[in-house]
Parts: C-alpha cells; sequence; structure tokens
C-alpha cells in the first residue's frame, strides 16, 4: 500500500513525500533507511481508478506491445541504453496502463532490478513466455535480438487472430441480419395483419398461425429463456473450473469433427513455436519444454506434455513418451523423435510449428468458406418462410373480399 509521510531531515528540515510499503511498521522502517526522522505517517486513501473498477476496458493492447518490444530491440542493437529506450516509447505510448507499466520498469531498472525480474511485477501484461525470453536476451547479452523475435511472435498471433476475425464479420453480419429481420417481421408485421384478419373473419393458414404462436411463446417467455441461457453459461464456467470436468471436455474438444484436429493443430502450432524459440535462443530442453506446456491451453495435450517432461527427467526421450498418447498426430511424433536422434530438435519443432499453422489457416479457410453459402442459405430460407407465412394469410383474404 502506499504511505505519505512528514519527516525531519537536519541539514533539509520538515520533508514530505509517499512511498509503497506492505504495513506502516515498514514503511516507517523505510523511512529510517532513508535517514528521515518520521513526524507524521498516514495511509493514502484514494478512489480505484478506472483501470482497476474496469479492467476489461483498459487492456494493453498487442499490437502496442508489439510496436515498443521492436522499438526498444532496435534501440538497444544500435547502442542505445535500455532506461533510455523506455524512456522513448513511454513518451510515445498513449495507452494508461502500458504508460504506468514502462514507467515501473524504468524505475525497477533504476533501482538495480533486471528487465526480467522487473516485468515480473506485470503479470497480465507480459506472458511467462515474454518473461522468459527477456531472461535468456540477458543472460547471453542479447536483448535487443530476443525482443525483436517476440515482436515477431507477437506479430505471427496478431495477425492470425485478425484474419479469423476478418472472415467471420460476413457470416456474423448475415446471421445477425437474418434474425432482426425475423424479430421485425414476427413482432411488427405480422400482428396488424392478424387483426384485420380477424376483422374481416378470414381463415388463417396453419403456417401462419405456428409463427404467431411462436413469436407470442417467445414473447410471454423471454424473461425465462434468458435467465435459462445465463443459467446454463453459469453451469459451464463452473464446471470447467473442476479438473476431471475440465479435461474430459478438453478431450471431447479433440474428438469433435472437423473442430477438433483445427484444435489440436493451433495448439501444436503454439507449443512448437515455444520450444524452437526457445532451444534456438539457447534455454535448456527442461526449462523450454516447462515452458511450452504453459504455452498449451487444451488439458489433453498438456497432460501429454507434462508426461513427456517426466519422461525426459527421469532420463529417457520425449518421443518414447510421446508415443504414448495417440491424440498427438504421427507427423509430430515422428519430427520429435528424428529432433532427438539428430540434435536438433529446435530446428525440427520450428519446421512443425509452420506446418501446423499453415495447417490451420487453411482449415479456417474451408471451414469460413463453407459457412458463408449456408449462413446464406439459412437467411433465405428463414426469409421465405416468414413471407409465405404472411403472403399467405393476405391471399386469403383477398379471395374473401372477392
Amino acid at each position: 500500500m502506499q504511505f505519505r509521510y512528514m519527516a525531519y531531515v537536519p541539514d533539509q528540515g520538515i520533508v514530505k513525500g509517499r512511498l509503497e510499503a506492505e504495513s506502516q511498521m515498514g514503511a516507517r522502517e523505510e523511512i529510517a533507511r532513508l535517514g528521515y526522522k518520521p513526524v507524521q505517517l498516514a495511509v493514502v486513501r484514494e478512489a480505484p481508478s478506472l483501470e482497476k473498477l474496469f479492467p476489461s476496458l483498459f487492456r494493453v493492447n498487442k499490437v502496442e506491445l508489439t510496436r515498443i518490444c521492436r522499438q526498444v530491440g532496435v534501440i538497444i542493437e544500435s547502442g542505445g541504453g535500455l532506461v533510455h529506450a523506455l524512456e522513448i516509447v513511454h513518451k510515445e505510448t498513449h495507452n494508461r496502463v502500458l504508460r504506468r507499466t514502462l514507467w515501473s520498469l524504468r524505475n525497477a531498472l533504476d533501482g538495480g532490478q533486471s528487465l526480467s525480474d522487473a516485468l515480473q511485477e506485470h503479470p497480465k501484461v507480459f506472458s511467462p513466455l515474454f518473461i522468459s525470453i527477456v531472461a535468456v536476451g540477458e543472460q547471453t547479452g542479447k536483448l535487443g535480438p530476443a525482443l525483436q523475435r517476440m515482436a515477431e511472435i507477437l506479430e505471427v498471433e496478431q495477425e492470425a487472430r485478425d484474419k479469423a476475425l476478418r472472415t467471420l464479420m460476413y457470416p456474423a453480419a448475415i446471421m445477425v441480419m437474418s434474425l432482426m429481420t425475423l424479430f421485425v417481421l414476427m413482432t411488427v408485421a405480422l400482428p396488424p395483419l392478424m387483426t384485420v384478419f380477424d376483422q374481416m373473419g378470414t381463415s388463417v393458414p396453419g403456417v401462419t398461425k405456428a409463427v404467431i404462436i411462436g413469436a407470442a411463446w417467445f414473447r410471454d417467455h423471454l424473461t425465462q429463456i434468458g435467465l435459462g441461457v445465463g443459467v446454463a453459461l453459469g453451469a459451464a464456467i463452473f464446471l470447467q473450473r473442476i479438473p476431471p470436468v475440465h479435461y474430459s471436455m478438453d478431450v471431447g474438444k479433440t474428438h469433435l469433427p472437423i473442430i477438433g484436429p483445427l484444435l489440436v493443430a493451433s495448439d501444436l502450432a503454439r507449443f512448437s513455436r515455444t520450444m524452437a524459440m526457445l532451444l534456438e535462443a539457447g534455454v535448456s530442453l527442461s526449462v523450454a519444454l516447462s515452458q511450452g506446456i504453459r504455452s498449451t491451453n487444451n488439458l489433453a495435450l498438456r497432460r501429454a506434455f507434462q508426461e513427456a517432461e517426466d519422461s525426459l527427467l527421469s532420463g529417457h526421450g520425449l518421443a518414447e513418451a510421446l508415443y504414448r498418447y495417440p491424440i498427438l498426430p504421427s507427423m509430430f511424433r515422428e519430427l520429435v523423435r528424428i529432433g532427438e536422434e539428430t540434435n536438433s530438435l529446435g530446428r525440427t519443432l520450428g519446421d512443425a510449428a509452420s506446418a501446423y499453422q499453415k495447417m490451420v489457416e487453411r482449415r479456417l479457410n474451408t471451414i469460413l468458406g463453407m459457412l458463408e453459402p449456408i449462413s446464406t442459405l439459412v437467411v433465405g430460407g428463414i426469409v421465405a418462410f416468414i413471407a409465405i407465412s404472411m403472403f399467405l394469410p393476405i391471399y386469403s383474404g383477398l379471395n374473401a373480399i372477392d
């Protein structure tokens, strides 16, 4: 917590300031260490910042983080100092959280901390992989190239994410427009027509009756439907926090048609890329494997890699343990075996990362390409159904007038 103090210094008189400490006793010890005699000490009471109240609105943009990695890496490689580089990127950064983080890193460096140690104080901004790469760069004296490499990884991940979002926008827009059309027709267009037909004594076709009954039921039970959806989502989130259930759900995801292989390939690409980068940077295999496991999202795959880690620590190879898990593709297991035998595991995992990344992109493009015509047909079917349910009673009414 933060304390506000007033202290006496023989050669300066009364001085005021603020400091961070875990307790009031710790704050007094810190003031004494500075050579001051505390006169007054109080906890600073401040309203919570917007970042703490609404953390989702102030997340660090990956694009901004990539730019900072790139710029700091270039400055260091050009012979500039790390503190000076942080000061430069701090001036050019507009994100409030990132500006505060950069200034904290600069102060930590002035206090004698290493950059990797300072990064660990901001786990919401910097991932374990980011911190590991920086630590390797510091140990090998190649911090600039390490930051440049991290920028490349962030760019690849951001590009893949942006491409998926761009491709999904068209089908999503079509589905939203279809639901809006359905809602307007059922709640605005049909009810007045039904009133007119009732006054005319015209019989309403069965299709139209079904639409009216469905719209009325949906309108009358809207609250229950909303509560049901909320309870279902809450139950799913709660169940995912139970390890055995979470593991079973992740195993089930890998066996889904079309989607399952895509999820496996995506995780393998991330795992292989992390391992390859750390091994090429000179990190030991055990440390690189630990970081690679942390980058894996699917618990079924993570268990396979943890088994491989245990096999490695007991003096056996990785491939031997991986072959016991059929969830892993044969190509991946074979590449790991070849890399171990030829002592080129970093290079073979790099090749695996590229191969699986391309596989993910191809399959994603295929799935999204299928979604576009399917969503168009769904929208057309909905509009046709509603149009028929409206035109049939109109046609019946005209016949009744005749």
